[in-house]
């Protein structure tokens, strides 16, 4: 458990550096919208964004205290505070998900040079660390067979719609889809 620890610790720490360049870009546009629909669009974003960091403030420091734990014994189900750990490993997961989407959001608006490069390495980043976190914790909920049910899998039931490139996720068997949106990737 140590190594997922490590590997969740650096993962989350750079998807704190990420939210904050996120909202750095988005802050200037928010406060010079042109109209009321593009400042409460890119609000709402910057505000979910702002919870995550939130979040993670608490998460971090928890995943470093497991990080340091001298045994084993304290990964344990019953164990509160490491089934606490889960509960915001496994929110987080979804947190990751919905920041790619948010970095696919404006890309679609931001399309000059220096934004868009920045997005995009964001989001490459981001959409990796999303795949291995959610390997790493499927793996995690089965081997402590906490009877953890993800409520957020349909997301990825029959394809991986965050995927740009079309490739097939282990979690898409043989189904293939091009990048786009779909009334059932929005749900």
């Amino acid at each position: 458990m140590k190594e997922e620890l490590r590997i969740f610790h650096q993962i989350f720490t750079t998807t704190y550096d990420a939210i904050e360049k996120f909202m750095n870009m988005l802050n200037p546009v928010i406060q010079n919208a042109v109209d009321d629909h593009e400042r409460l669009y890119y609000h709402h974003i910057f505000e979910e964004e702002e919870q995550r960091l939130s979040r993670l403030v608490e998460l971090i420091p928890l995943i470093n205290k497991f990080e340091k734990e001298k045994s084993d014994v304290d990964f344990a189900p019953t164990n509160n505070e490491f089934n606490r750990l889960l509960q915001e490993l496994n929110l987080e997961k979804f947190g990751l998900h919905n920041f790619v989407e948010h970095l696919d959001l404006a890309l679609f608006r931001f399309t000059d040079e220096e934004r868009s490069t920045m997005l995009n390495q964001l989001r490459e980043v981001s959409y990796q660390d999303y795949q291995q976190v959610k390997a790493m914790l499927n793996e995690i909920n089965m081997r402590f067979d906490s009877d953890y049910i993800d409520p957020h899998a349909h997301h990825d039931e029959h394809h991986d719609h965050l995927d740009r490139y079309g490739t097939v996720s282990p979690s898409a068997a043989s189904i293939k889809q091009k990048k786009g949106f779909t009334v059932g990737s929005l749900r």
